[in-house]
């Protein structure tokens, strides 16, 4: 292993002339030392060179500014990793105040999706503006309820869809299982699909990925969201499990 150099670095030479005490004789006798001129150069030239080290300082973390800028706005790096900030994203923050702001943002939704989106008025509307689900949670029944809490661990929020109307957000599909008998397969409705996206949304937006990898099984996600809904079929299940219970524990 190379030994490290004991020379002085540039800036040490400099201050170096700079702070040295002159003990040339004939400045003594005169009082009048020859070699401030000396000094002046030095103070001038490290002056210089440490303006050059800050701009080349600066120009450099303005380029590392730069390059992550550019990974995060396009998501990913050169080897495939992703990263995202969200919009709402802090460093540190407590799972607890990330749900109560995912909380509160739902709540604002709900608020404001009881207003009409526009006015009333002639060229103000047109067809598919009064079809489109600008805000799918405002625009979600009213019955519907939505909630949200820390899931096991802390390492997930998870958001809940109750009171869905089945008529609003069900598809029923007749098909065949395994033993060649009937069943009734439930799909999301086009409009649970936009609710279910929109509050997954609102929960990243909390979130950040600091360079997760599939490839790698990496994962360095701030936390995960997940969006939970229960089918028909599901909840019927639910709630015989629940009578059975009950019955159990009174019986």
């Amino acid at each position: 292993m190379a030994k490290p150099s004991k020379r002085p670095t540039r800036v040490e030479a400099l201050q170096a002339v700079i702070d040295s005490e002159c003990t040339a004789p004939t400045c003594q006798q005169s009082g009048t030392c020859r070699h401030e001129g000396e000094k002046a150069a030095a103070r001038h030239m490290l002056e210089r060179l440490l303006k050059k080290l800050s701009i080349a300082a600066e120009n450099q973390a303005d380029e590392h500014a730069k390059t992550w800028a550019d990974i995060y706005a396009r998501g990913y790096d050169s080897h495939g990793s992703t990263y995202r900030k969200g919009a709402k994203y802090r460093a540190g923050q407590p799972m607890k105040e990330r749900t109560a702001g995912i909380r509160a943002d739902i709540k604002m939704a709900r608020m404001a999706g009881k207003a009409p989106l526009v006015k009333d008025g002639p060229g103000l509307v047109s067809q598919a503006l009064g079809t489109y689900r600008f805000d799918p949670i405002g625009e979600a029944p009213d019955q519907i309820k939505i909630r949200v809490h820390i899931g096991a661990g802390y390492g997930s929020i998870r958001i809940r869809i109750d009171n869905i109307p089945q008529e609003w957000g069900w598809v029923a599909e007749e098909v065949t299982d395994y033993r060649d008998e009937k069943m009734t397969r439930w799909t999301p409705s086009q409009a649970l699909k936009d609710l279910k996206g929109e509050l997954k949304a609102v929960g990243e937006a909390y979130n950040a990925d600091h360079g997760s990898n599939t490839m790698t099984d990496c994962s360095a996600r701030s936390f995960f969201v997940f969006v939970d809904a229960d089918d028909p079929d599901t909840l019927a299940r639910r709630a015989v499990h629940q009578r059975n219970s009950r019955a159990r524990r009174t019986g």
